[in-house]
């Protein structure tokens, strides 16, 4: 013991050598000053007094369209793949599209994914926190970073203290302030952390308008410490409370994607040395860490159906499920993450864990439909491989305390026998605990690695393993072993493990602790007893336990499962050894306790059960003899359970088990699951109608919005020539196909129009003149606007008398602030005649969605639900529109010219209850030198968009719809399971020769049985709308 003083002494030392002097002076607890619920210091956050690591899970409300009651089921599913907490953006523009929205209280709508107090709700159900960003500004890849169209019109610069902008977002931030204040912890709700604004710097301009919107949510009653997030892994300080100037928030942040578009790249280990410098009273905050990447338009490696199953590498499914490669993204996943640990991190937000999907007119233009992001649960709710890496580290996390007092002592390659690993030391300077984190000196490398480490201990320094073996790394591993490990209700002290700890627990009065290492590794554990113990080997047949000096040492081979029952005077302990792919089948649900926060670990309880086998549990409960739990299989399954010695039974979703009592102690019972009688439908039959009535020179346009405006505020992008302003977002239409039509008169010298389009990243329109077709022009992921002069075929000029120039524009969304400083049009930015009168004056007409922003028929699925597509606008993609007259045609077949038709089909699925079966549409793409563009609308829902010429996407998720048993509510649901579905498809041809989709069909990500209850709830159709739109006519396809 003096030797382990001795040498601990020496760690304080090296440990204040690498602090500042007056930093000693910090590691008080910090607060608001307006509650003790939430305080901080350097090492963490507290709640309610206890350290707590946060780990938490990037979810965006809107990004799951159709049925909110189905944000419990990815909370679910977070909740017991480790986290604790859930951060979220709030986006301004879907709750404000007028700024007098609901009187200025913005659009809340109840059993919406606009009804953010049901988000809220459903976080608190799970037992998890909420990290509240509500912006003003939040990017997030979401048409214009989250600023309502209305807003780019504004005279001056967006984000700052411009007078006109600050009237603007104060009343959405009061609002939304005032809901998060009602919210927050000290009212009982899940809220700990707001952010203010995002990635944001200071300036003479800036930081004024930072200060005010702190000082907005304070006035609203938000105590609750604020937060910023800065860019660039937190390097340079922007708004830290260490560092001067206005604008300071509590905790400040940073965020980092370090491996970026890669599948793997060198990790990084600047966090520690960053925060250090600019934060250092703060415990280091990554308020986004990339648990995967974003793409962009374009073509990505065809390894899937969206794009992001590069990271997943060599999987041939879109679900990520199944990697083929050992080495495949889900290694970095865990290896990141195990660093920023190493590197203090103690506050931690994975972006995306759930994408989603960008619906409707909801993406930024450098965005596509899927924001799958190779997020740990994708795009379909289904939990992928990286949730089991997280659901590892966070259980070890949860209830390794000593973690998060633990200070770096140093880092490099002289802690191992090899030189080719690396290491970190942690080490808590309170008890002694130390966490050594080790990698592969070159991370990226798939060698076989073996090596020994070198520790400091209470019992002095060791090489371990001492009895024989070596710590193998193949490839792409990390790990996190331990020294001098106090865990469980006898205070049992590990003194070191080569191998990683997953959990413990308590029940009744034997600790359970479960260790892990990939499969025939070698692994030494050694424990502490003042005298030797009785140890049963008789359920570990690959395991030695010699004792010797008061050490037990565990010395075995990781295959399967086995338990090594210890016992010591009257205390008793099983060690559960598993090779990591049964590891990545146990799970430990929280068993509630008592108070506001009863189903909270740590807070309202300390009480946990363990479970192997099932592919989610959703949650877990005791009532006398038996243990109920709820969740989801993927197929027949053993589930395995350790639990209070009072329990013999097992009830899984409603249903008692027949069960076993195993050799070793536990519980277990088999539930079966035959998903093999399931046929998905094919699509058959379609109807098919024109849907581009405008560019005949005679359409009826008085209904649309006269566009006569000659100025603008957006002086940074003015009109190149014309003299009207064609600028939608002047006109009130913030998203969806645009239809320009253009009057003039002709002297018949006119042989072209110059026109300058401006659409966003990878837009296009086309153009017709008196019906002829002119062209099409198109953008890509760098390109956001087309000049192109079009010469007038013979014969589509009309001389002497009027001339109707049409122009058909996809919009791609609002730019982020990142360009253009977030005041970038959409429509046309120049326009002009070529020979003749090229001084001719044009009248202009435009049309967006329906009723524009202010004024959609549809409020229940919002504005930014359709665009200005004829068939949109008469409400043809809504369920129960009159199409009996139309042609019968398929999409198969297509156009035979420039234009568009659109095209329903309908189809059943009928699938059981008690099945979850998550469904894409697949497009089989056409030749790349196809060029078109798909909507596909699915009851009535804008569910996707498919660029043949440009991809990546081929697959699209159809939203599944969750009948909420607790609160007997339905909600509105996309895809029906027991009744009839309408699908449709606007499918539009830039080529003059047309264009045909190459194949069409249902596929899933896979079938699982599940405790969800699905209902079928039909939402507004055609016949609750029709009186606000225009009547349709018949036309013939194109």
């Amino acid at each position: 013991m003096k030797t382990f003083l001795l040498s601990l002494l020496s760690l304080v030392a090296i440990a204040c050598a690498n602090l500042h002097v007056e930093d000693l002076s910090l590691f008080r607890r910090n607060s608001t000053g307006l509650t003790d619920a939430v305080t901080w210091d350097p090492q963490s956050i507290s709640i309610f007094g206890q350290r707590v690591f946060v780990l938490s899970a990037e979810i965006h409300p809107w990004r799951l369209p159709g049925n909110p009651n189905l944000w419990s089921d990815l909370f679910q599913k977070v909740k017991d793949n480790g986290f604790n907490t859930v951060s979220a953006y709030f986006s301004w523009a879907l709750h404000y599209p007028s700024p007098d929205t609901n009187n200025g209280q913005g659009d809340f709508q109840n059993n919406t994914y606009r009804d953010i107090q049901m988000f809220i709700d459903s976080v608190k159900e799970a037992g998890l926190w909420l990290i509240a960003r509500p912006g003003p500004y939040i990017n997030g890849e979401t048409t214009g970073g989250g600023f309502p169209g209305w807003v780019e019109n504004i005279g001056g610069s967006l984000r700052t203290d411009n007078a006109n902008y600050t009237a603007a977002w104060m009343p959405y931030l009061n609002t939304i302030s005032q809901l998060i204040a009602k919210n927050q912890i000290t009212e009982g709700g899940p809220i700990i952390l707001v952010q203010a604004e995002n990635e944001f710097s200071a300036s003479a301009v800036n930081s004024p308008y930072m200060q005010a919107v702190i000082d907005t949510h304070r006035a609203n009653g938000v105590v609750i410490p604020i937060t910023h997030n800065d860019q660039h892994s937190g390097e340079n300080g922007n708004f830290s409370p260490d560092l001067p100037g206005p604008g300071q928030v509590n905790i400040y942040c940073g965020d980092s994607y370090p491996q970026g578009a890669n599948s793997w790249a060198q990790v990084q280990s600047i966090y520690y040395q960053f925060h250090e410098a600019v934060a250092f009273s703060n415990p280091l905050c990554l308020a986004e860490f990339g648990g995967g990447f974003l793409l962009n338009w374009g073509p990505q490696p065809q390894l899937g159906g969206t794009g992001y199953e590069k990271y997943c590498q060599r999987n041939p499914t879109p679900t990520c499920r199944e990697s083929s490669e050992p080495h495949a993204r889900i290694s970095s996943y865990g290896f990141d993450r195990r660093r920023l640990r190493a590197q203090t991190a103690r506050i931690l937000n994975i972006y995306m864990l759930y994408g989603g999907t960008n619906w409707g007119q909801t993406a930024a233009p450098v965005s596509y439909t899927s924001y799958d992001y190779g997020g740990g649960i994708n795009e379909n709710r289904v939990a992928g491989p990286k949730m089991n890496e997280m659901r590892l580290q966070g259980l070890f996390l949860r209830v390794s305390r000593d973690l998060l007092g633990a200070l770096p002592l140093g880092n490099g390659t002289n802690y191992t026998t090899s030189t080719l690993i690396h290491t970190y030391e942690t080490r808590n300077l309170d008890t002694g605990a130390g966490f050594y984190f080790l990698r592969q000196n070159d991370s990226p490398s798939t060698a076989l690695v073996t090596t020994q480490l070198i520790i400091n201990t209470s019992q002095g320094e060791l090489t371990v393993p001492q009895f024989g073996g070596e710590i193998t790394f193949d490839g792409r591993e990390s790990k996190i072993l331990t020294t001098d490990y106090v865990f469980g209700a006898n205070q049992t002290v590990i003194l070191y493990s080569t191998v990683e700890i997953m959990t413990w627990s308590t029940i009744d009065a034997t600790d359970y602790i479960i260790l892990y290492a990939p499969p025939s590794q070698t692994g030494e554990t050694v424990i502490l007893f003042e005298t030797q113990p009785t140890v049963d080997l008789s359920n570990a047949p690959n395991v030695n336990a010699p004792f010797s000096n008061g050490t037990l040492a565990l010395q075995y081979l990781s295959e399967g499962s086995q338990f090594v029952t210890i016992e010591n005077d009257e205390a008793k302990l099983v060690v559960v050894i598993v090779d990591k792919t049964v590891a990545n089948s146990w799970h430990a649900p929280v068993l509630s306790g008592i108070g506001m926060f009863d189903n909270y670990f740590s807070i309202g309880s300390n009480g946990t059960i363990l479970v192997g086998g099932p592919y989610v549990v959703r949650n877990a409960s005791v009532s006398d003899d038996t243990l109920f739990l709820n969740g989801d299989l993927n197929g027949t399954t053993t589930i395995e359970f350790i639990a209070p010695s009072v329990v013999s039974k097992l009830s899984w979703n409603g249903a008692l088990q027949q069960v076993q009592k195993t050799t070793h102690g536990t519980l277990i019972a088999t539930v079966n699951f035959d998903n093999s009688h399931l046929t998905l439908p094919v699509l058959g039959t379609w109807k098919v109608s024109g849907s581009l009535p405008e560019i005949d020179p005679d359409f009826d346009d008085s209904n649309f919005t006269l566009a006569d405006q000659t100025q603008t505020n957006y002086t940074n992008l003015p009109p190149l020539a014309g003299s009207q302003v064609l600028y939608a977002q002047q006109y009130g239409f913030y998203g969806g196909n645009l239809i320009f039509r253009g009057r003039f008169n002709a002297t018949g010298n006119e042989t072209a129009v110059n026109l300058t389009v401006q659409y966003g990243f990878a837009g296009g329109y086309s153009a017709w003149l008196n019906g002829v077709f002119l062209g099409s022009s198109q953008g890509n992921a760098t390109v956001s606007l087309s000049t192109d002069i079009w010469t007038f075929p013979d014969g589509a000029l009309k001389p002497e008398t009027e001339n109707v120039l049409v122009v058909l524009q996809d919009h791609m969304g609002l730019s982020e602030t990142s360009t253009n400083g977030g005041k970038e049009p959409r429509g046309i930015r120049g326009y002009s005649l070529i020979g003749g009168n090229t001084t001719a004056s044009f009248s202009w007409k435009l049309q967006g969605n329906q009723g524009g922003a202010a004024g959609t028929p549809d409020t229940f699925r919002g504005y930014l639900n359709e665009g200005g597509l004829y068939a949109e606008r008469i409400g043809a993609h809504l369920p129960g529109y009159p199409d009996n007259t139309w042609a019968t045609e398929s999409p198969l077949t297509g156009l035979s010219q420039a234009g568009l038709n659109f095209y329903r089909t309908s189809f059943d699925l009928n699938i059981p209850d008690g099945l979850d079966v998550p469904l894409r549409l697949s497009f089989t793409p056409s030749a790349i030198t196809s060029n078109y563009r798909v909507q596909i609308y699915l009851n009535g829902w804008q569910i996707g968009k498919f660029i043949n010429n440009l991809g990546p996407q081929t697959v699209f998720v159809l939203p599944a719809g969750l009948f909420d048993v607790e609160k007997h509510t339905l909600d509105h649901s996309i895809l029906f399971r027991h009744s009839t579905n309408t699908l449709a498809l606007s499918l539009w041809s830039l080529d003059p020769e047309g264009a045909s989709i190459a194949g069409l069909e249902i596929i899933s990500d896979g079938i699982f049985a599940t405790a969800l209850m699905f209902q079928d709830y039909h939402g507004p159709d055609y016949e609750d709308q029709k009186d606000q739109r225009p009547q349709g006519i018949e036309l013939p396809p194109m």
